[in-house]
């Protein structure tokens, strides 16, 4: 009994140690990064806490109850994407001269605007209203997301962006998994399009934390909404073709680095939003509960509050070697989820699709910005969201229409078997199998 004892008390010892170490480790990637950085961390926490007790939880589902179509709900996130694809060009230009604060301001008052659009369109089933809400939710995430990826790839060290990007990602995902967990209660209580109503309430509490940024200038109303000033030149800015112009002019400079960077980006952001849009949907037509649907999204968000601990490998690997492999992994997954209806079958196949996207997330970020020259950061920013937004949108139509003649599950196989070719070509590339030999 005593040799017993005395090993248990040396393992528990050498447990408290490690655990101990971790937390070290923890708090010292932490407070190395800089405090505007974490004060962005904590406002999008805010905001997305919002989005998530309800809003972006059931949107597909909340979709269907007024369009009640696959393909329509489809069509409708693909003007979403049009949405912030049509602003995150020149909302770059705007952010490389404007008072970023404004922006911020701008973006968060158009959100509180959008969440109040939601609930009415809900409530009257009126699919003019969710065209407008949607239009406008588009802009306000462009503005808001470029001007924070702007804001963190300018104020922080290019050997560290990796951890950077990882704490802005985990703070919403964690957002998004408590917001979830919340509203697997609330909608036993309240109506769906009630939920909406907590996007507006949050988008003016993060914009609150917003004003205590560091190096952002501050402009009373009067000097906001007046005539030539700061809005009055952001609409003429965003409705040029000058932002357009000048990016088409510098992507020209770049190798063909930034152009798989920019490939990944649409990768993630196609692979994302179709398990968010059609998962929550092929789960109700499978008899699940909506509670249990809000548990399934608190369970594909989990695996992203990794992403600061994992921004790491983004400074420590070859990224595109990486990224490939992640993507290989999910093809696989895409591939099963297209035989399975259960709870338990969905719960850990889309956990596992997160937990790949998320390794994918900053890895991504990081790729864009280790190709950027800083005096494009600013450009890079828009460009990202463009492309991504783009491809997002031909991508979420082109599986409408598949679902509409092949059904959901098969659309998934699809993409699966796609991703599985996309992936080995890249890594055969990478390990330089196709090279010709002398």
């Amino acid at each position: 009994m005593d040799v017993v004892y005395l090993y248990i008390s040396r393992y528990m010892e050498n447990t408290t140690h490690e655990h101990t170490g971790i937390i070290k480790i923890i708090k010292k990637e932490f407070f190395s990064i800089p405090i505007s950085i974490r004060l962005v961390s904590f406002s999008l926490f805010l905001f997305i806490f919002g989005r998530g007790l309800g809003g972006d939880t059931f949107f597909s589902l909340y979709i269907k109850t007024i369009v009640d179509n696959v393909f329509r709900v489809s069509l409708v996130w693909a003007v979403l994407s049009i949405g912030k694809m049509f602003f995150s060009i020149p909302i770059w230009e705007v952010d490389d001269h404007a008072n970023l604060k404004s922006v911020l301001f701008l973006s968060k008052w158009a959100y509180v605007i959008t969440g109040i659009f939601y609930f009415i369109a809900g409530i009257l089933k009126s699919p003019v209203l969710l065209i407008l809400a949607v239009l406008l939710n588009g802009f306000a995430t462009a503005a808001m997301l470029t001007t924070y990826q702007a804001f963190i790839r300018k104020h922080s060290k290019k050997n560290a962006r990796g951890a950077v990007f990882g704490l802005f990602f985990s703070s919403v995902n964690l957002a998004y998994v408590l917001g979830a967990l919340i509203s697997s209660v609330l909608i036993g209580y309240i109506d769906l399009p009630y939920l909406f109503l907590f996007v507006s309430l949050f988008a003016i509490v993060s914009f609150f934390t917003d004003q205590k940024l560091p190096n952002l200038s501050k402009h009373k109303i009067k000097e906001f909404l007046g005539k030539d000033t700061f809005i009055h030149k952001f609409f003429l800015e965003v409705f040029s073709f000058t932002a357009i112009k000048k990016v088409m002019g510098t992507l020209k400079n770049y190798s063909h680095r930034m152009y798989y960077a920019l490939g990944f980006e649409f990768l993630f952001n196609l692979l994302n939003y179709l398990g968010f849009i059609f998962i929550p949907i092929v789960s109700a037509k499978d008899n699940l509960t909506l509670s249990q649907i809000a548990i399934i999204f608190a369970v594909m968000r989990a695996p992203y509050l990794i992403d600061f601990f994992t921004g790491n490998i983004a400074d420590k690997t070859s990224k595109r070697k990486f990224l490939f492999f992640v993507l290989l992994f999910i093809s696989f997954l895409y591939m099963l989820l297209g035989y399975n209806e259960w709870f338990r079958s969905i719960m850990i196949i889309t956990f596992a699709i997160s937990l790949g996207l998320s390794l994918m997330r900053p890895v991504i970020s990081a790729y864009v910005s280790d190709c950027t020259d800083p005096k494009d950061e600013w450009t890079m920013s828009g460009v990202g969201e463009f492309v991504s937004k783009l491809w997002e949108m031909v991508g979420i139509l082109l599986f409408g229409i598949t679902s509409v003649f092949f059904g959901i599950q098969v659309s998934f196989i699809l993409v699966g078997i796609t991703i599985f070719i996309i992936a080995l070509a890249g890594l055969a590339r990478r390990f330089g199998i196709f090279q010709k030999r002398t």
